[in-house]
């Protein structure tokens, strides 16, 4: 099966976008050191200090947290620990090496249009030179110190999220289907699953009372006009 997430709100928009990034992340720190591979995970690393690391989005993922604790009694030593971990957290100073001028370069050379390099920056290349896999991730773990709490925050409300759902079977005809919505109940997300073989891209519109689906072709969205039978799962926290 091939599933498709369209986030319904802002709020849940940002949080797949993080998890994304915090995805790529422990993809490429399970790799072998490599001067590439270190650019990378610089380059994920400052991506996520911006985009993570920030005060407006402990405090949703706290109000997350306790509506979960509100609401599922399962999962509350979890969600409690968790709630307890971020507000400990005063302020966001995702780099303890702050004032490591090697940083503070690498952090001004991941804005720039070619990225992270070892050009004219020999203290980097030397660096990156006397760095095994081991020593490469012991640094990387002291700088993700805060990221790692709101890395784990966000995985267990979207983990919660995805597992609590409304499962219906739809048909678009002519390629376009809808999904009344009670205007009562909040949603966040939404999940289109599609046989592994589609080719058939699907885009939505929502409001309050419903959510439009619809199909194109990769290639001709014009003359091409098919029934799709597809499942759709609504999911609210």
């Amino acid at each position: 099966m091939i599933n498709v997430e369209f986030p319904i709100n802002e709020k849940y928009r940002k949080y797949l976008k993080i998890e994304y990034l915090f995805n790529q992340y422990h993809f490429f720190i399970k790799q072998k050191h490599s001067d590439h591979i270190t650019n990378i995970l610089f380059q994920l690393l400052f991506k996520l200090n911006t985009n993570a690391a920030r005060a407006d989005i402990k405090v949703e993922l706290i109000n997350d947290l306790q509506r979960i604790l509100t609401k599922y009694k399962t999962y509350e030593d979890e969600a409690s620990k968790l709630k307890k971990s971020l507000e400990k957290i005063n302020s966001f100073s995702p780099f303890t090496l702050n004032n490591n001028k090697m940083i503070q370069e690498l952090r001004v050379r991941s804005e720039s249009p070619q990225g992270i390099n070892d050009i004219d920056f020999s203290k980097y290349k030397i660096w990156t030179e006397l760095q095994n896999t081991k020593s490469r991730n012991l640094c990387f773990k002291n700088l993700f110190t805060d990221l790692s709490v709101i890395n784990e925050s966000l995985s267990f409300i979207l983990k919660i999220l995805r597992k609590h759902s409304t499962k219906e079977t739809l048909t678009a005809n002519n390629m376009v289907a809808q999904l009344k919505l009670d205007p009562l109940v909040k949603f966040d997300l939404l999940t289109i699953n599609l046989k592994s073989n589609s080719i058939y891209e699907p885009s939505i519109s929502a409001n309050k009372y419903a959510i439009n689906i619809n199909f194109t072709h990769p290639v001709d969205d014009k003359k091409t006009k098919r029934m799709i039978k597809f499942t759709v799962s609504l999911h609210s926290l």
